[in-house]
C-alpha cells in the first residue's frame, strides 16, 4: 500500500482495493511514516464545515473536528462564498 500511494495511487483508489475507509488507509499510512500528501475535504465535510462555521464554530475547531489544517477549511469556505468574520470572532472590533 505504502508504495501504491507513493507512486502516486489516490486514497479512494486505496479504499477500494483494500476495503478500508479513508481514514483506516491515512492512519495506516501515517502509522508506516508516510508523508501524506493534501486531502481535499468531500462534499460531506465541506457542508459539515458551512453548518459549523454558520452556528458560530471557529475554523481551528471545525478543522480539529474534520481532522485536517485550518487553512484547507478556510480556503474551502472561501470557496463555497462563506462570508468569514473577522479573525478573533465576536471580539474583533
Amino acid at each position: 500500500m505504502v508504495a501504491e500511494y507513493e507512486s502516486g495511487a489516490t486514497t479512494p483508489s486505496l479504499c477500494q482495493t483494500y476495503g478500508l475507509s479513508k481514514t483506516g488507509i491515512l492512519r495506516l499510512l501515517r502509522d508506516e511514516g508516510v508523508v501524506l500528501r493534501r486531502q481535499p475535504l468531500t462534499s460531506d465535510q465541506v457542508e459539515l464545515a458551512k453548518k459549523m462555521y454558520e452556528s458560530g464554530q471557529p475554523i481551528a475547531a471545525i478543522a480539529t473536528r474534520l481532522d485536517t489544517s485550518y487553512n484547507n477549511v478556510r480556503q474551502r469556505l472561501i470557496k463555497e462564498g462563506v462570508q468569514l468574520r473577522p479573525r478573533g470572532g465576536s471580539l474583533a472590533s
